[in-house]
Protein backbone atom coordinates (compact mmCIF):
# COMPACT_ATOMS: atom_id res chain seq x y z
CA UNK A 1 0.00 0.00 0.00
CA UNK A 2 1.27 3.04 -0.40
CA UNK A 3 1.49 6.62 1.21
CA UNK A 4 -1.56 7.80 -1.10
CA UNK A 5 -3.59 5.25 -1.03
CA UNK A 6 -6.48 4.47 1.05
CA UNK A 7 -8.46 1.76 2.17
CA UNK A 8 -12.29 1.55 0.44
CA UNK A 9 -14.83 -0.13 2.42
CA UNK A 10 -16.85 -2.56 0.24
CA UNK A 11 -14.75 -1.49 -3.16
CA UNK A 12 -16.50 1.66 -2.99
CA UNK A 13 -14.57 5.08 -3.37
CA UNK A 14 -14.99 7.18 -0.78
CA UNK A 15 -16.41 10.25 -3.17
CA UNK A 16 -19.41 8.00 -3.34
CA UNK A 17 -20.43 7.77 0.20
CA UNK A 18 -21.26 11.77 0.14
CA UNK A 19 -23.62 11.88 -2.53
CA UNK A 20 -27.30 13.08 -1.42
CA UNK A 21 -30.13 10.63 -0.48
CA UNK A 22 -32.51 10.45 -2.91
CA UNK A 23 -35.54 12.97 -2.45
CA UNK A 24 -38.72 11.40 -0.85
CA UNK A 25 -41.06 11.18 -4.48
CA UNK A 26 -44.40 12.38 -3.16
CA UNK A 27 -48.09 12.64 -5.06
CA UNK A 28 -50.17 14.94 -4.12
CA UNK A 29 -54.52 14.22 -4.43
CA UNK A 30 -57.05 16.72 -4.04
CA UNK A 31 -59.88 17.79 -6.15
CA UNK A 32 -58.90 21.62 -6.04
CA UNK A 33 -56.46 22.24 -8.62
CA UNK A 34 -55.55 25.63 -7.29
CA UNK A 35 -54.72 23.78 -3.51
CA UNK A 36 -53.10 21.03 -5.43
CA UNK A 37 -50.18 24.02 -7.20
CA UNK A 38 -49.84 25.90 -4.50
CA UNK A 39 -48.73 22.82 -1.95
CA UNK A 40 -46.37 21.43 -5.43
CA UNK A 41 -45.08 24.67 -4.93
CA UNK A 42 -43.97 24.44 -1.41
CA UNK A 43 -42.90 21.66 -1.13
CA UNK A 44 -40.62 22.06 -4.76
CA UNK A 45 -38.67 24.71 -2.13
CA UNK A 46 -37.46 21.56 0.15
CA UNK A 47 -34.45 19.63 -1.84
CA UNK A 48 -35.03 16.60 -0.31
CA UNK A 49 -38.48 16.22 -1.85
CA UNK A 50 -39.78 15.59 -5.67
CA UNK A 51 -43.75 15.84 -6.26
CA UNK A 52 -43.53 12.99 -9.07
CA UNK A 53 -47.31 13.60 -9.95
CA UNK A 54 -51.00 15.28 -8.84
CA UNK A 55 -54.29 13.22 -8.82
CA UNK A 56 -57.49 15.24 -8.65
CA UNK A 57 -59.77 12.00 -7.64
CA UNK A 58 -58.97 8.75 -5.78
CA UNK A 59 -59.55 6.99 -9.23
CA UNK A 60 -56.31 9.01 -10.66
CA UNK A 61 -54.72 8.03 -7.37
CA UNK A 62 -55.13 4.51 -7.76
CA UNK A 63 -53.42 4.99 -11.56
CA UNK A 64 -50.66 7.01 -10.15
CA UNK A 65 -50.13 4.63 -7.16
CA UNK A 66 -49.78 1.67 -9.59
CA UNK A 67 -47.47 3.58 -12.06
CA UNK A 68 -45.36 5.94 -10.19
CA UNK A 69 -45.03 3.74 -6.92
CA UNK A 70 -44.02 6.97 -4.69
CA UNK A 71 -42.83 7.32 -1.26
CA UNK A 72 -45.18 9.70 0.20
CA UNK A 73 -49.24 10.32 -0.70
CA UNK A 74 -50.60 12.93 0.36
CA UNK A 75 -54.46 12.29 -0.38
CA UNK A 76 -57.35 13.83 0.83
CA UNK A 77 -60.64 12.63 1.76
CA UNK A 78 -63.19 14.14 -0.01
CA UNK A 79 -63.00 13.33 -3.67
CA UNK A 80 -64.97 12.75 -6.37
CA UNK A 81 -65.55 9.53 -8.46
CA UNK A 82 -63.50 7.66 -5.15
CA UNK A 83 -63.31 9.70 -2.09
CA UNK A 84 -60.22 9.30 -0.20
CA UNK A 85 -61.06 6.42 2.67
CA UNK A 86 -62.38 4.03 -0.65
CA UNK A 87 -58.91 4.77 -2.56
CA UNK A 88 -57.12 3.96 0.46
CA UNK A 89 -58.53 0.79 1.35
CA UNK A 90 -58.28 -0.11 -2.30
CA UNK A 91 -54.19 0.72 -1.63
CA UNK A 92 -54.32 -1.28 1.53
CA UNK A 93 -55.73 -4.41 -0.66
CA UNK A 94 -52.70 -3.49 -3.45
CA UNK A 95 -49.83 -3.66 -0.12
CA UNK A 96 -47.57 -0.80 -1.68
CA UNK A 97 -45.03 0.04 -0.16
CA UNK A 98 -46.29 3.90 -0.46
CA UNK A 99 -47.05 5.53 2.89
CA UNK A 100 -50.08 8.09 3.07
CA UNK A 101 -50.50 11.12 5.16
CA UNK A 102 -54.39 12.00 5.03
CA UNK A 103 -54.54 16.13 4.74
CA UNK A 104 -58.01 16.77 5.09
CA UNK A 105 -60.05 19.99 5.92
CA UNK A 106 -63.02 17.45 7.56
CA UNK A 107 -62.73 17.35 11.60
CA UNK A 108 -64.51 13.92 11.65
CA UNK A 109 -63.20 11.79 14.41
CA UNK A 110 -64.89 8.68 12.27
CA UNK A 111 -63.12 9.39 9.23
CA UNK A 112 -59.67 9.30 10.93
CA UNK A 113 -60.50 6.28 12.56
CA UNK A 114 -61.15 4.79 9.30
CA UNK A 115 -57.99 6.14 8.04
CA UNK A 116 -55.87 4.28 10.39
CA UNK A 117 -58.10 1.10 9.84
CA UNK A 118 -57.32 1.19 6.13
CA UNK A 119 -53.57 2.22 6.94
CA UNK A 120 -52.69 5.51 6.87
CA UNK A 121 -49.39 6.56 8.16
CA UNK A 122 -50.50 9.86 8.97
CA UNK A 123 -53.49 12.70 9.57
CA UNK A 124 -52.45 16.52 9.04
CA UNK A 125 -55.43 18.53 8.89
CA UNK A 126 -55.14 21.35 6.29
CA UNK A 127 -55.82 24.27 8.72
CA UNK A 128 -52.46 23.34 10.31
CA UNK A 129 -49.65 25.52 10.09
CA UNK A 130 -47.29 24.27 7.31
CA UNK A 131 -43.81 23.66 8.90
CA UNK A 132 -45.80 20.80 10.77
CA UNK A 133 -47.07 19.31 7.02
CA UNK A 134 -43.19 19.72 6.20
CA UNK A 135 -42.24 17.73 9.23
CA UNK A 136 -44.52 15.23 8.80
CA UNK A 137 -43.27 13.79 5.60
CA UNK A 138 -39.85 12.66 6.39
CA UNK A 139 -41.29 11.13 9.53
CA UNK A 140 -43.90 9.45 8.08
CA UNK A 141 -41.48 8.33 4.93
CA UNK A 142 -39.14 6.82 7.56
CA UNK A 143 -41.67 4.78 9.01
CA UNK A 144 -43.55 6.77 12.05
CA UNK A 145 -47.10 7.57 12.72
CA UNK A 146 -48.05 11.11 12.70
CA UNK A 147 -51.17 12.50 14.01
CA UNK A 148 -52.07 16.50 14.05
CA UNK A 149 -52.82 17.32 17.44
CA UNK A 150 -56.68 17.97 16.88
CA UNK A 151 -57.24 14.50 15.26
CA UNK A 152 -55.52 12.77 18.41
Amino acid sequence: MTENSATIPNGNPSYLADTAPEPIRIVIADDHPIFRDGLRRLLALESDFEVVAEAADGKEVLEVVEKLDPDILLLDLKMPALDGLAALQKLQLNKRRTRVIVLTASEDKNEFVQAMKFGTSGIVLKQTATDLLIKSIPKVHAGEIWLDSNTT
